[in-house]
């Protein structure tokens, strides 16, 4: 755990046992202004591009006040050094910023002691011996002042890092709202900033809402040069749950974790009857110091005093940048990113100034680069030349110069390709596959893929690359191409697109064959149930063994590696029948398959049955067999002797009968309830010769028969048993 969690939870630990205060988290309010610049051996810059102050600077301090402001400020600056040692009264300075005649008050000009750490600026209202009063409260308490600048400059820093994180979401937002769940955890991974992954579980117009409300991020000690230590996963995790809590401060940990409960304990310590101590948090811009603070100032007793604080007075530190194991390359002519893993600060800071890629041509000479850092994509992305040199062949050396405030930056040397020839060719035996695998030049030039079908317009197609000089190209819809189709791989400017035919995929043909004969025949032999008579040669009883011969086509054998599918209409359920389960190998040109269809596609599966034969993964065409029926159980037709009364027909599953007539008409027929679950149904009087006629549920338009004669009068009639197609069932 580190120091500045250990801060954090002390804090927390504190303030839980105190009664909630209504103080407000955030550092929300604007305050005033100031115009600060430095100056270095003769080089000046804002105060946005200097990260650290060296002994001898010249500092400069201008008000930024309103003409309009009504407020009397007096600006003091002290230098300050270790917390045990009072700064001399030599290393405080004051500036009166009343206007006199409209004229702006004077800066105020300091020279940074040699051994002083730290400049803290000091807005105060205009009183008598106001800054004598200053003066002997840094001068009596050096030690408080010292951790107060510390903890405001790290919180300063971090809110820095939280307003490029929020720039860059909101940037993402309205450019490509859609394109926010893989952005943004590209921004919060450059800049070190832990988000809530729920926020982009929810739906696209809600995730920028969340992503950028303060409770559902938070800025970590991104372990470089600009913080101590490293603050992730489940200490950040306890860290913010803390800050949520009422007595932590409803949210004074977040967005950023600092100490700065520990900020307004020490200036509530050094309140006085005469002034109170505020913080105010310096957010630069160009030369302009912008502060922000936590609480509004008051201008009666106690009166209020801002505190800010410039950068620390401190050796040169260069931002971290070191090269990415196994990183994507870079491309010479492409806006593509740097292999570098680079520090947060410099993407939320402009401490990095005129960064450059300086290429190596191999004839001589260097070809510079500006580089940009865009933490939306994570990394350090070179411009675009105008001109690329002729005939250039990577990859080439290329280092990173700049300056990091007034200091020269060098960052490590990596390699940058170049597009070369623009040479890609089909992997032998794979022009006609899919995905089409190609290689030839380096993958990370591509600026894209489409497909050219002319006159329309180039449409792009999905590739990826899948190494150094290899990549996959998919074309939709896949397996569907019946002509040769051109696609064109484009680089980088100047490189004229390389264009290849791609032929449609070569299929192999469907095994052929046909089914030369099929029969079926009872799977018990049952005498409890009446026989129904089917009268078409296609009805095949769901109940009853089926068995039928294939015999192949087109000079096709029969290996024993085959598979046969069995199913009804639908694509499901599908019986699979091979040697071991369900076929057997006459000979190299004739299979028999043998199935119960009731038990090999379910007790639903009823309509068209079909079959095909698979061989080696590939499917022939579906064959019928013909058309799969359930059948009643019927076990007795009982009838009075009176022919105009009715019958009584028992039996099981009847829902499976359509209608029951006494004639082929089925004039007077009893229609089947749909669903029926009764067990006994009323039906005509058979006809003269005792025959009933049905219709089944399965095959409504077929007419089938019952032989009742023999049924009549018996709840347990006893009947022949049922037999092969030419017996029992078939009339």
């Amino acid at each position: 755990m580190t120091s500045r969690l250990l801060i954090v939870l002390a804090c927390a630990g504190a303030f839980l046992a105190r009664p909630a205060r209504a103080d407000p988290a955030p550092f929300d309010l604007v305050g005033p202004a100031l115009d600060v610049t430095v100056t270095r051996a003769g080089t000046t810059l804002p105060i946005a591009q200097v990260p650290q102050l060296a002994p001898g600077d010249r500092v400069v301090v201008a008000s930024e006040l309103p003409m309009d402001e009504t407020a009397h400020y007096l600006l003091v600056a002290a230098f300050l050094r270790d917390p045990t040692n009072p700064p001399s009264d030599r290393w405080f300075a004051m500036a009166d910023l009343a206007r006199h005649n409209g004229q702006p008050p004077a800066p105020l000009t300091l020279t940074v002691p040699g051994d002083a750490q730290h400049l803290v600026l000091f807005l105060a209202p205009r009183t008598k011996g106001d800054f004598p009063t200053l003066r002997k409260a840094v001068e009596a308490r050096p030690g408080a002042f010292v951790r107060a600048a510390q903890d405001l400059e790290q919180a300063s820093l971090d809110r820095l890092r939280y307003d490029a994180y929020l720039a860059a979401i909101r940037k993402a937002a309205e450019v490509a709202p859609e394109s926010l769940a893989k952005v943004a955890p590209v921004v919060a991974a450059s800049l070190h900033v832990k988000i809530n992954a729920d926020c982009l579980q929810r739906a696209t117009e809600f995730q920028a809402n969340c992503l950028l409300d303060a409770r559902q991020a938070v800025v970590l000690a991104n372990g470089g040069g600009s913080a101590n230590g490293s603050l992730t996963g489940a200490a950040a995790d306890l860290a913010l749950s803390l800050s949520a809590t009422p007595a932590g401060g409803l949210g004074y940990y977040s967005p950023y974790i600092s100490a700065i409960r520990e900020i307004i304990g020490i200036f509530g310590a050094m309140r006085s009857a005469r002034f109170q101590y505020i913080p105010a948090l310096g957010v630069p811009d160009g030369d302009s110091l912008k502060l922000v603070l936590n609480t509004p100032p008051s201008f009666a007793d106690p009166k209020s005093v801002m505190m800010a604080v410039l950068p620390e007075v401190k050796p040169a530190a260069a931002p971290g940048m070191r090269l990415l194991a196994g990183g994507d390359a870079a491309c010479l002519g492409l806006p593509s990113v740097l292999p570098l893993a680079v520090d947060p600060m410099v993407y939320a800071t402009g401490y990095a100034r005129d960064l450059t890629l300086e290429v190596a041509l191999p004839a001589g000479g260097t070809l510079a680069l500006p580089l940009v850092a865009d933490p939306a994509r994570g990394g350090l992305v070179p411009g675009v030349p105008d001109k690329l040199p002729a005939g250039v062949a990577g990859p080439l050396a290329a280092r990173i110069t700049g300056h990091w405030g007034f200091d020269p930056l060098a960052g490590p040397e990596v390699a940058i390709d170049t597009a070369g020839a623009w040479l890609w060719h089909a992997r032998p035996g794979d022009k006609d596959a899919e995905p089409i695998v190609l290689t030839g030049s380096p993958a990370a030039c591509i600026s894209g893929v489409s497909r050219i079908a002319p006159p329309n317009p180039p449409q792009p197609v999905v590739w990826q690359a899948t190494g150094p000089e290899t990549i996959t190209v998919t074309l939709e819809p896949a397996g569907k191409r019946p002509e040769p189709e051109t696609i064109a791989i484009a680089g980088p400017p100047g490189t004229a697109p390389r264009a290849l035919v791609l032929s449609p995929p070569a299929r192999p043909l469907p095994p052929a064959a046909t089914i030369i004969a099929h029969d079926e025949r009872a799977a018990a032999d049952d005498r409890r149930w009446v026989p129904i008579l089917l009268d078409n040669a296609g009805e095949i009883p769901a109940d009853d063994i089926l068995s039928f011969t294939i015999k192949t086509a087109d000079g096709l054998r029969f290996t024993g590696n085959e598979t046969v599918e069995v199913g009804t209409a639908g694509d499901e359920p599908v019986a699979r029948l091979t040697l071991s389960s369900g076929l057997t190998l006459v000979d190299p040109q004739v299979l028999v398959a043998t199935l119960l269809p009731a038990q090999a596609l379910g007790a639903s599966a009823f309509g068209p049955l079909r079959a095909r034969l698979v061989l080696n993964g590939e499917a022939g065409d579906w064959i019928s067999l013909g058309t799969l029926v359930r059948l009643p159980r019927i076990s007795a037709i009982t009838c009075p002797a009176a022919r105009k009364a009715a019958c009584t027909l028992r039996g099981e599953r009847l829902y499976l009968l359509a209608s029951v007539a006494a004639n082929r008409n089925f004039d007077g027929a009893a229609d089947v309830p749909e669903g029926f679950p009764g067990f006994t149904l009323g039906i005509p009087h058979p006809d003269e010769d005792g025959m009933l006629f049905v219709r089944l549920h399965d095959a409504p338009e077929l007419v089938n028969r019952i032989d009742a004669a023999g049924a009549r009068g018996s709840a347990t009639r006893t009947s022949s048993p049922p037999g092969p197609r030419d017996e029992g069932r078939r009339g």
